[in-house]
């Protein structure tokens, strides 16, 4: 996906482009609208607050990350943390199962702008088709040739970010302040509910993580990679907000649903300002689709090779391809065409909240190994957990449907580890072993 040096290594600099990359897609494109929907002009406030939770987030995956070097990412964390049982298997079926739906809400954001630009704005069969063809034509490129994609996906990164610097820049010009004024009956629980939105965006800075066996000395650059690639992410995300929200009412931002950003460019460049940022929003889709696609490919091949997932999901087809990669595709696809954005945004927020929790309490666990600092490492566990009691407290009442369409994936996800177990006996399993006690 990114160019090594020499040695063979990412480098810092690859490290967090990856990060960028993955980050930067579903969540400013996507999510504009169903966060204005809530929280209307304070839409910036929501992404300040998801991204100060996840900067205590990322620190946790960096020194357990540095600790724990494997591919494995979040599973290889849990099984450290909590051993081997139903738990840590459970818990990483289901973050495999909230990077579906991650990737399920992009190629979404990449429907709606395609439809928009097709002339069929508006039209759910046609975002749901487009967004269900660009997840099968990836699932395609990575079996036949991911050098091919590897080769232009800097450039694409490249033009995203130059498409928003700009947007960001000359929209500063055209800002009014008056639609920025903070909504005077504006719930503290409406502003936690779009946390769980918000937070969404944030994900992806864990495909670092992912990849750190690739990464030239981890101890050092994985938690520069992803706190330097947290920072950057928020920063933007807060500029855009301010920008959109400020040149366009927050009825017109609601009213745009997913192509908010995109309409937020007409009153600066009129309709060429529409394409052009809608252009860059397919291109950034497709960078972060392929970029979750791989990640989360490569993540249910080794799950499968850790005893968390059927055998199935290690088998080669033909190239480079598992069948994971294709369970993978056809699973996004699904999510894709049985659910609405707003819901599985929601699903996906929630879920990455569970996930981040949970490795932070288990990082707690763990502190002498990681040697981290403690009052960090309990900031980020106090915080995370305190966000999710909040927002299932809001949600029990505001958006119930949402609370349990949660519950039911994480359900099915303890079921499914209990199935495995049950069927074939096998058990998820640490890549890295040290001296610790395994709960069975």
């Amino acid at each position: 996906m990114v160019k090594k040096t020499k040695k063979g290594h990412l480098s810092l600099s690859a490290a967090i482009s990856m990060g960028i990359g993955a980050m930067i897609g579903a969540g400013i494109f996507a999510l504009l609208g169903q966060t204005g929907a809530i929280v209307g002009p304070a839409t910036w406030l929501s992404f300040l607050i998801a991204g100060g939770i996840t900067i205590l987030c990322g620190y946790s995956f960096a020194r357990l990350g540095a600790r724990y070097p494997s591919n494995g990412g979040v599973l290889e964390y849990l099984v450290q943390a909590y051993g081997v049982n139903i738990y840590s298997g459970g818990m990483g079926i289901f973050y495999y199962v909230s990077m579906i739906v991650l990737s399920a809400v992009v190629a979404k954001s990449f429907g709606a702008y395609a439809a928009v630009l097709l002339g069929y704005g508006g039209a759910d069969w046609v975002q749901n088709l487009t967004a269900a063809g660009i997840v099968a034509a990836l699932v395609v490129l990575n079996f036949v040739s991911v050098t091919a994609f590897a080769r232009v996906e800097k450039i694409f990164v490249a033009v995203k970010l130059t498409v928003l610097f700009g947007f960001a820049i000359l929209g500063f010009y055209t800002i009014q302040p008056e639609n920025l004024a903070y909504p005077e009956h504006l719930a503290p629980s409406s502003l936690l509910s779009s946390v769980a939105v918000t937070f969404f965006a944030y994900t992806g800075f864990n495909v670092i993580s992912g990849a750190v066996e690739h990464i030239d000395n981890p101890a050092k650059t994985l938690p520069r990679a992803i706190m330097t690639t947290i920072l950057l992410v928020t920063g933007v995300y807060i500029v855009l907000a301010i920008v959109v929200f400020g040149n366009l009412s927050a009825d017109q931002v609601v009213a745009a649903k997913e192509t908010a950003l995109a309409e937020a460019a007409r009153p600066m460049l009129g309709n060429t300002g529409f394409v052009i940022v809608s252009v860059a929003a397919l291109v950034s889709s497709i960078t972060a689709i392929n970029a979750n696609l791989f990640s989360t490919g490569n993540n249910s091949y080794v799950m499968a090779a850790y005893g968390t997932l059927p055998k199935a999901f290690e088998k080669h087809l033909w190239g480079r391809g598992t069948e994971g990669l294709a369970i993978t595709g056809v699973c996004i696809i699904a999510l894709i065409m049985l659910f609405d954005l707003s819901v599985i945004a929601s699903l996906g927020g929630m879920a990455m909240l569970l996930c981040y929790s949970a490795v932070n309490i288990g990082h707690l666990r763990v502190l002498k190994e990681t040697k981290a600092t403690p009052w960090i490492a309990w900031l980020a566990a106090i915080v995370s957990c305190g966000t999710v009691i909040l927002v299932v407290i809001v949600d029990a009442t505001g958006a119930p449907r949402q609370l349990l369409v949660t519950a039911i994936f994480l359900v099915f996800s303890f079921l499914a580890e209990w199935l495995i177990r049950l069927s074939t006996g096998r058990k998820v399993k640490p890549n890295i072993v040290h001296p610790k006690k395994d709960a069975s």
